[in-house]
């Protein structure tokens, strides 16, 4: 089964070429070998009939010659039967009769029986026997052959009996009368025409070889003939008689006819036809092989035939299946190029089939997305530039537009061609900023006719080796002055519109008259705010936003590390340390915690430490000082996913139920487990087992330390059917039993819930 599938998957993922030309082949081998086996078939069929019938026909020609030969016996036997000298003598005892009449009596016997002699082939022996055994012959066989027929054993045998019983006067039948020796006789009885008596018999034998002349002049041909009596005895030309019959003459039906056997292991044609006058059947077998010697032949023809159809087949199925790969092929190399953002292919249709019809379908779904991607980048593009995007508006975004921001960085160059009005310079500066696209690692809008807009994503390195080269093009093909106005480069998404304000702001403040006297190229730190740590403001004004005080101290180090490098002057310095204490007062306001905020005089004690202390202290102290102020209320503006929104309400519902856990409230939501697991550690810092327990355990001191219920109750109202679990369980994370910490009335300071900082601000 797994052949199978492999076989089946392995087919499926071939190209349509492949798996038409294959599927044609497959056909037509198996359609002309089908043809081919039941033409064979029925040739066979044909051939065993005609041959069949061929035999039947030459087996009735031999059995008709023998048939004659046969009557000409009988007739001569009964002419000698009732011949009146015969008649006479054998009315009486001859033995009885005087010398000379007896003497007359035994040559009027013999003369009749010469006559007979005469008149007859291929007789061996003719024999007349009275009622008193004496016997007359005229015989070429063996001399004890009268003593055999007249012998106890020829008796025994029924013989007589069976001429008797007969229904005519003679009976034919093989007798072998000794070892060596085997004759065919006709066995005859001479009645008295007066009164119908029996006066004596007749037999005649005659050689078994008499019947191979016949067969030499029936023209059997190859095979075995046999002749089987009704004793069930057989003579087989060649082989001689048998005792048991090698064929079943009873399943021989009708006087003539064929049918198929089987004899050491090897198939038979058997014709057979019934002999009237002596009872026996003739048959004929011959090896079904050499009957159909000539179907091989016919085979080999088939197969010949069989190869060149599908080989013409095949050639012609090529050339027809091109009509219909070749325009797919095109079709898919069309959609490869879409893929990657190429809109300007056409799909060009010439019939009216299905294939036309999917081309109409793909170039209408071209127009529309020519019309509707443009309108997706531009909306895109300036919500970066304008605002901060949720993590999910951006998967779509890079969904739509098949482009993926891989790299934490960002950075903005402004593209401006300056004083220039030719249409088709500024068509072909658009056409070299799009291929610039296409290497990957930007995305790029129009701002207006001579401004063009590049976000970058990879380092600043990267986009100086990639802009220069952008600058030399375009003053060397489209006969511009291009200049590049460049944003500092920032390691998250959110502070595009960052870089973005600052390229803007030197675009701004930059372009003049004497362009042609300022380099191609223009940083933020070259303008007249190079003495201001901007980009290290804005990112920390981010980090503050979003909560992440690691990331702060960070960006902070990374300022003092600047700064032993390259001084930055007091005023600067006071300036930045004043607008991050503004903007940190500015945050616990927005919170809702006003009460944490500065005292009257907390300007003038900041101005005061920090004309005293050096910039790295104050720098220090005022991230400790975001993380005394924020820390304990950042939780409150944690936004989280709708799925875990919706899972902690499901904890703050049902966290007193034994059933709830990680695959239970993955179910709830229609989440898969591993992803719903890892989703939730993300967002709250812990284990969906760990925030649960640490609940648990915030009612259960609760319960234990404010109500009078019994242990057995807490455990239960916590989510433990099994008190003495629910002992074991508390013990382990606070060092005492439930009734030892409800005896102190204290709450345990040494352990804290993995979840209980963000349990209590829900609950808050």
């Amino acid at each position: 089964m797994n052949i199978v599938r492999s076989a089946s998957r392995r087919f499926h993922d071939m190209t349509l070429a492949r798996k038409m030309w294959l599927s044609v082949a497959f056909v037509s081998l198996l359609t002309l070998a089908t043809f081919a086996l039941l033409a064979s078939t029925q040739i066979k069929n044909l051939m065993t009939e005609r041959e069949g019938n061929i035999r039947v026909q030459q087996l009735d020609y031999y059995t008709g010659s023998i048939n004659h030969y046969f009557q000409n016996i009988q007739k001569s036997a009964q002419v000698l039967l009732y011949n009146p000298d015969i008649q006479k003598r054998f009315s009486g005892d001859m033995e009885e009769l005087s010398g000379s009449e007896r003497i007359r009596a035994f040559n009027e016997v013999y003369d009749q029986l010469h006559r007979m002699w005469d008149n007859l082939y291929g007789i061996d022996a003719i024999y007349l026997i009275d009622r008193h055994q004496n016997v007359f012959k005229i015989s070429v066989e063996d001399a004890n052959m009268p003593t055999f027929l007249t012998g106890a054993e020829f008796a025994e045998q029924g013989w007589y009996d069976r001429l008797d019983k007969s229904e005519g006067s003679s009976y034919w039948s093989f007798v072998r009368w000794s070892d060596n020796k085997a004759s065919i006789l006709m066995l005859g009885a001479m009645y008295n025409k007066a009164d119908l008596s029996l006066i004596g018999h007749l037999v005649i034998s005659v050689s078994p070889q008499v019947f191979d002349s016949f067969l030499s002049a029936s023209k059997l041909g190859e095979g075995t003939n046999s002749i089987i009596d009704l004793a069930g005895m057989a003579y087989t030309s060649g082989r001689g008689l048998s005792s048991d019959s090698p064929y079943d003459i009873t399943a021989m039906s009708g006087n003539s006819g064929y049918s198929s056997i089987r004899q050491n292991d090897e198939p038979y044609m058997v014709a057979y036809a019934k002999n009237e006058l002596t009872g026996w059947t003739f048959v004929h077998a011959v090896p079904q092989r050499l009957v159909l010697k000539d179907l091989k032949n016919v085979n080999t023809l088939w197969l010949f035939f069989l190869f060149v159809s599908i080989l013409l087949m095949t050639v012609v199925s090529a050339f027809l299946l091109r009509t219909i790969t070749m325009p797919l092929g095109k079709l898919v190399r069309l959609v490869r190029e879409v893929e990657r953002g190429k809109l300007g292919g056409r799909f060009h249709v010439q019939y009216k089939d299905e294939l036309g019809k999917l081309g109409h379908a793909f170039n209408h779904m071209l127009d529309k997305l020519q019309e509707g991607i443009p309108l997706i980048r531009e909306k895109f593009i300036r919500s970066l530039l304008e605002r901060k995007l949720s993590e999910e508006e951006l998967r779509d975004y890079e969904s739509k537009l098949d482009f993926r921001f891989e790299r934490p960085f960002f950075q903005v160059v402004l593209l401006y061609v300056h004083e220039e009005n030719d249409e088709s310079a500024l068509q072909a500066v658009g056409t070299a900023v799009r291929d610039m696209e296409q290497h990957g690692g930007l995305i790029t809008d129009t701002l207006s006719a001579n401004q063009y807009c590049l976000i970058f994503n990879c380092p600043q390195e990267e986009t100086l080796a990639l802009v220069e080269p952008l600058l030399d093009r375009l003053r060397s093909e489209c006969g511009v002055r291009p200049y590049a106005f460049v944003g500092n480069c920032y390691e998250s998404i959110q502070l595009v519109k960052n870089s973005f304000e600052e390229a803007k702001t030197q675009l701004k403040y930059r372009v003049s008259d004497t362009m042609d006297e300022e380099p191609a190229v223009f940083f933020t730190g070259d303008s007249w705010e190079q003495h201001y740590p901007e980009s290290y403001e804005n990112r920390l004004l981010y980090y503050m936003d979003e909560g992440d005080f690691d990331m702060c101290a960070a960006v902070m180090e990374e300022l003092i590390a600047a700064m032993r490098v390259k001084p930055i002057a007091p005023p600067v310095i006071h300036t930045f340390l004043t607008a991050m204490h503004y903007h940190l007062n500015k945050q616990l306001i927005q919170i809702g915690a006003a009460d944490r905020g500065p005292d009257a005089d907390w300007l003038g004690k900041l101005n005061r430490r920090l004309s005293l202390e050096p910039f790295e202290k104050n720098a220090r102290d005022f991230i400790a000082l975001v993380r005394k102020q924020l820390g304990p209320l950042v939780h409150k503006r944690i936004r989280h996913s709708p799925n875990i929104a919706r899972s902690l309400q499901l904890i703050q519902e049902q966290y007193e139920s034994p059933n709830l856990s990680v695959d239970y409230a993955a179910r709830t939501l229609g989440l898969n487990t591993n992803y719903f697991s890892q989703l939730f550690k993300k967002e709250l810092g812990v284990g969906f087992a760990e925030y649960v327990s640490g609940l648990r355990m915030e009612r259960a001191q609760k319960l234990l330390s404010e109500t009078p219920l019994k242990i057995k109750e807490v455990a239960e109202q916590v989510g433990f059917a099994d008190s003495h679990y629910f002992g074991v369980w508390f013990k382990e994370n606070t060092g005492l039993s439930p009734t030892q910490y409800r005896k102190g009335n204290q709450a345990v300071s040494d352990w804290i819930g993995p979840a209980e900082a963000v349990g209590r601000s829900s609950a808050n």
